[in-house]
């Protein structure tokens, strides 16, 4: 009782049954089978055209009996085991560890030569892809405006070149006139390299504004003495004199004097004293000095100096009590100081020296 094989699968046999029936082929029946499958193959590689394919009934599968076992023969060489089915016999070799070896190797190259052809078939597709989208007029429409972006690129690149070329141009002009600059002040200059230059004419550019500075400061003071002179400021040596006729007490005079940018007049050479002297007798009224008696009853300038020599008239009340400030008076010959009370009212004498930087 054999088991139904199913429609379609092969057929396995043995080995020895495999031998027993070939050595019963003769040369006739083997040429015969050959023409068969020479005929059947080339039918095979003319395919006719395709047929509608009809629905078949399932088969009962039938029963078949196991070949008569031939009479035994010598042991023969072993062969690899053959596959037939039912259309066609196809012979299976087992590969030996040799042949497995040789066919690994030769799998590598062709898997190689399998990536490299399915790269250059995707490049030649994406190149095709390329000219067809370049040739529609969606292609045509972005490749004009390529064109017009790489024209406004390049003009846009020129301009710039331009314009440095011309900022270079106006550079060298620039550093040309520094550069005579500089050696018209100073021809040592002459052979430095251009970073000496510009050092020397940032020296020189500080020394420039240094002495604008200065000339702006001169110019103000200039103004000033001017003006004290149309308001009736007198000048002697190196100072200025106002001898103003408002009537003040000895403590306003002096602020007053400090508001004008000058100090109560004090005294120290003997040719200021007759200066002074002549000024008064010529007004022909008393006139606050800034001679002042301290908490130590001793006599002292505002300059914090004492007096080197004292022109106390003759009837001067110098040492008596609340008699601690000194006026000028014009009834006199040499010695013209008169203490007084420092609330008394009477005009005053401001003294100006102008900073010694300007003289």
């Amino acid at each position: 009782m054999t088991t139904p094989r199913p429609q379609g699968h092969p057929m396995k046999l043995s080995g020895a049954t495999t031998r027993q029936a070939r050595g019963s082929l003769d040369s006739t029946g083997r040429r015969l089978l050959d023409c068969c499958f020479t005929d059947k193959t080339e039918r095979m590689e003319k395919p006719e055209p395709a047929k509608p394919a009809k629905p078949t009934k399932p088969k009962k599968p039938t029963k078949r009996t196991a070949p008569a076992e031939a009479p035994a023969e010598a042991p023969a060489e072993a062969e690899p085991p053959a596959t037939i089915t039912d259309d066609k016999t196809e012979r299976v070799e087992t590969p030996t560890p040799e042949k497995g070896a040789e066919s690994i190797n030769n799998e590598a190259p062709r898997k190689d030569s399998a990536t490299a052809a399915a790269a250059d078939e995707t490049g030649a597709s994406g190149f095709q892809s390329m000219v067809a989208f370049i040739t529609s007029p969606t292609g045509e429409r972005f490749v004009v405006l390529e064109i017009f972006i790489l024209a406004a690129m390049t003009l846009l690149i020129f301009l710039l070149y331009q314009k440095e070329m011309k900022k270079r141009v106006e550079i060298e002009m620039a550093m040309n006139m520094i550069r005579n600059i500089v050696v018209g002040v100073d021809s040592n200059y002459k052979d430095k390299d251009d970073f000496q230059i510009l050092a020397a004419a940032q020296n020189l550019s500080e020394e420039m504004r240094y002495l604008a500075k200065r000339n702006d400061q001169l110019q103000k003071e200039i103004d000033i003495l001017t003006r004290n002179l149309k308001d009736g400021w007198v000048i002697f040596s190196n100072a200025f004199y106002l001898f103003s006729a408002e009537l003040r007490s000895w403590m306003d005079s002096q602020k007053k004097c400090e508001r004008e940018g000058a100090k109560l007049i004090s005294i120290e050479t003997v040719e200021e004293q007759f200066f002074i002297n002549h000024q008064v007798k010529g007004r022909r009224k008393f006139f606050w000095i800034g001679l002042f008696k301290d908490k130590d009853l001793e006599w002292k300038w505002l300059s914090g100096r004492l007096p080197e020599d004292e022109y106390w008239i003759y009837y001067s009340l110098h040492d008596e009590f609340n008699h601690d400030c000194t006026a000028m008076t014009f009834d006199c010959i040499d010695t013209c100081w008169m203490a007084l009370e420092c609330h008394l009212q009477m005009p005053y004498i401001c003294k100006k020296v102008p900073d010694d930087a300007w003289l």
